[in-house]
């Protein structure tokens, strides 16, 4: 079993209540299982601030807000398989709205 971290930012800190958390994986666990396990645990609410969803150009899409040990799950060079992307041992998932600037 992975042993990951999943850190907390933005809404999602404000309806976990912390900033960090380690935890197992199941073997062979996704990303996306890992956001199923923390929704089950803290409630429907939390989806709502992990993923967005709408269409473009008459297309659905769904897309998680998640970096994966610093890099974007959307980046396709990066997580070729998205949000279907096996968890590792160490991995450390952030959550939430990261925001920057100057």
């Amino acid at each position: 079993m992975p042993k990951i971290i999943c850190k907390y930012y933005s809404t999602v800190y404000g309806i976990i209540k912390k900033h960090e958390e380690a935890f197992d994986a199941p073997a062979g666990a996704t990303v996306e299982a890992v956001l199923d396990m923390l929704i089950q645990k803290y409630g429907a609410r939390l989806e709502e601030h992990l993923y967005s969803e709408g269409t473009i150009c008459g297309n659905y899409y769904k897309t998680a807000a998640v970096y994966v040990n610093k890099k974007r799950i959307q980046w396709l060079q990066d997580f070729p398989e998205g949000i279907k992307t096996k968890v590792k041992d160490g991995d450390v998932l952030s959550l939430g709205l990261i925001m920057g600037g100057g």
